[in-house]
């Protein structure tokens, strides 16, 4: 009788084992995957955080660039309107000169940003993505149309800081 006592003692802890095993094994895999899921969320607040960072940091340089290229514009308007007397004067090529190089070196930081200048040539179409059209001139002489710089654009990668803004020189009659 002890040996059927004993039987039935073992198939009782057996199946108790086999109970507790499956709830081990079932809170595992729950676990588990709650495990996975928090591994997922981090990682996506990981990549949220490094996207929102790399959008805030492209717009407050956008921004300077931007405050920049006012600067640029003064600069280039000054520098084509320096009246004959400061030309003629006697430190009037040092004061050009100078002038010139502090242009090549705010050029410079715009390069070193990956800015690429937008300066159509006279004989480049119009393109509206990069060109601003200011005005349009007629001028009966010509066969083609041409484009005037007025002030040259910027651009990074691809996008579009500030188009160029250009005149369209045209044989209005001919087009």
């Amino acid at each position: 009788m002890s040996d059927s006592k004993e039987n039935v003692e073992n198939e009782v802890v057996e199946e108790i084992v086999e109970e507790v095993a499956e709830e081990v094994v079932e809170d595992l895999e729950y676990f588990k995957n709650k495990f996975m899921r928090a591994q997922a969320d981090v990682q996506n607040m990981r990549r949220r955080m490094h996207d929102e960072t790399e959008e805030r940091v492209r717009l407050r340089l956008e921004s300077l660039l931007s405050d920049l290229m006012r600067v640029a514009d003064y600069l280039e308007a000054g520098l084509s309107s320096i009246p004959q007397s400061v030309k003629d004067a006697d430190q009037g090529e040092a004061f050009i000169a100078g002038m010139n190089a502090i242009q090549q070196a705010l050029d410079m930081v715009f390069i070193s940003h990956g800015v690429v200048f937008i300066s159509p040539n006279s004989t480049d179409d119009f393109d509206p993505e990069k060109h601003e059209a200011v005005e349009t001139v007629e001028n009966t002489e010509l066969d083609a149309p041409q484009l005037e710089l007025l002030s040259r654009g910027y651009c990074m990668g691809t996008k579009i800081l500030r188009p160029a803004k250009v005149r369209i020189v045209s044989n209005i009659s001919q087009d």
